[in-house]
């Protein structure tokens, strides 16, 4: 026998010593726990009854080393489907087997009651047992099935953490540090048994008919759009609370869209508003498959309907051809107002594009001497007369620079400049930095930019509680506050 042969003659030396079970299942758990002990992995056959006569038979079973290299005889290739080829296999042709038997307990008494013990097999016409592995023990437990199996309460644990929206490698360090020297499971693990359950909870419907059932079970108001073949392109949520607050704040509207949040690689729309203590809410959300106009006049529509009878005091948005196009449609009397920090963006990367690296002096120069005047100036004089300036320095010296502003961003500049805006109602949203700050919060509780539509529902939702939890708490905070200096009563906002 080689050296690395590993003889475990307390398999044998226990089994032996007349242990007895009340039933099969407590006699394997207890082989495979003892095989787990000492690095090594069991796996139960078949069970194989014996005939005692009467119409009585006792059980036996029995138990082979996980790499025995046992065939498959009754298995036959289907030969309409591909094969697979070779496969590796950790089979290593190891001979050790261990018998589980049926014994009655009195052996005179045919009916009588019955217990199960552990025994060794001799090899026919030698006598020795194969009590032997022949290879090495285990070395790394996280390899092995047996040694890393989720419990049941393991798996009522990590649902838990997953209906918190705790990712799969923070499941695996907590399952893992709650079971000590015992913790060996996988990330692996993590995500196959949440693909798992995922499958078990949604059955016979797809993906998009799962989110909007949870919508609809969570009271959402939901919108969808189709196209003549009846095929889904447009999807919209709204949180019942979102609305409360909506009707309560209808002043500001922020209007984003953001990519990577989704395995269709369509566009999520934001809709975000602000509270009187200054906190983002969002007010709505869309999935939609395109950024044309008809797409946000659907989602202007849908935001309207909300609204209803009421208008917003001000739409934020970029500089978004489909938004400029429909926005004075849906809200004819609304203010449209263009972010600015995308404007100042915009014009930056222009100056750099046409002056280089090389010439930063005449980026700067471009930008804060002509530029910054035009956009913060506080009478429409002192605007025009900046751009009179710009003019004249940069229409002979880079005609591009003067075409660029003048084509894109000077016949909107009553949505942008300071001595136009100053007069809208806007709460100090100029920009929209808002929808980016929910955009980014919001990609925190997807986990990855490849999920389905139930994954990204879920995400958004456990997303929207959490901020509707802090908008509540802020809220309280300011109440107290008044209350405690005016002494007035009561009041809330919702």
């Amino acid at each position: 026998m080689a050296d690395n042969v590993e003889l475990i003659g307390d398999y044998t030396d226990h089994f032996l010593n007349g242990v007895r079970y009340a039933n099969f299942e407590d006699a394997v758990t207890e082989t495979k726990n003892i095989a787990m002990s000492l690095g090594f992995f069991l796996t139960k056959g078949s069970m194989k009854p014996r005939d005692l006569g009467n119409e009585r038979s006792l059980g036996i079973c029995y138990m082979y080393c996980d790499r025995c290299s046992r065939e498959r005889k009754s298995y036959k290739p289907d030969p309409s489907k591909e094969s697979r080829g070779n496969t590796s296999s950790k089979g290593a042709g190891c001979m050790f087997k261990i018998k589980i038997k049926e014994i009655l307990v009195n052996p005179d008494a045919l009916d009588g009651p019955t217990f199960w013990e552990i025994q060794g097999v001799a090899e026919q016409g030698t006598g020795l047992r194969r009590g032997y592995h022949s290879h090495e023990k285990m070395l790394y437990p996280e390899g092995h099935s047996q040694m890393n199996k989720l419990s049941q309460e393991d798996k009522e644990s990590l649902k838990q953490m997953r209906d918190a929206g705790v990712p799969p490698s923070q499941q695996k360090q907590t399952i893992n540090k709650q079971k000590g020297d015992k913790g060996h499971h996988t990330q692996r693990q993590m995500y196959n048994l949440g693909s798992k359950s995922r499958k078990e909870e949604m059955g016979e419907m797809n993906a998009v008919q799962y989110a909007l059932l949870q919508a609809e079970r969570e009271n959402y108001h939901t919108e969808v759009m189709k196209d003549d073949d009846d095929v889904l392109t447009h999807l919209f949520f709204a949180h019942p609370t979102s609305i409360q607050m909506l009707k309560a704040w209808p002043y500001v509207i922020l209007i984003d869209s953001t990519y990577k949040t989704n395995a269709y690689k369509w566009p999520w729309v934001e809709v975000v508003g602000a509270t009187p203590v200054g906190k983002n809410f969002n007010i709505c959300c869309a999935l939609m498959k395109d950024e044309t106009k008809e797409s946000y006049l659907w989602l202007l529509q849908c935001i309207q309907q909300l609204l209803h009878p009421r208008v917003p005091s001000v739409i934020v948005t970029d500089h978004e051809g489909g938004l400029l196009a429909t926005v004075p449609v849906v809200f004819p009397r609304t203010p449209h107002l263009l972010c600015v920090w995308h404007i100042n963006t915009n014009v930056q990367k222009k100056c750099l594009e046409i002056f280089g690296k090389n010439r930063m002096d005449l980026v700067n120069e471009a930008y804060d001497q002509y530029w910054c005047p035009m956009l913060y100036s506080w009478s429409e004089q002192g605007m025009l007369a900046a751009f009179g300036r710009f003019r004249t320095r940069w229409g002979n010296q880079e005609p591009r620079l003067l075409q660029y502003i003048q084509g894109v961003w000077w016949q909107h500049r009553e949505k942008w400049a300071v001595c136009h805006t100053k007069n809208v109602f806007h709460l100090g949203n100029t920009s929209t930095n808002r929808v980016e700050s929910s955009h980014s919060a919001l990609k925190t509780f997807l986990h990855n930019s490849r999920g389905s539509m139930d994954t990204v529902w879920k995400g958004n939702h456990r997303y929207i509680t959490n901020q509707l939890g802090e908008v509540r708490m802020m809220l309280e905070n300011s109440r107290q506050k008044t209350l405690s200096a005016s002494g007035g009563t009561p009041f809330t906002f919702l």
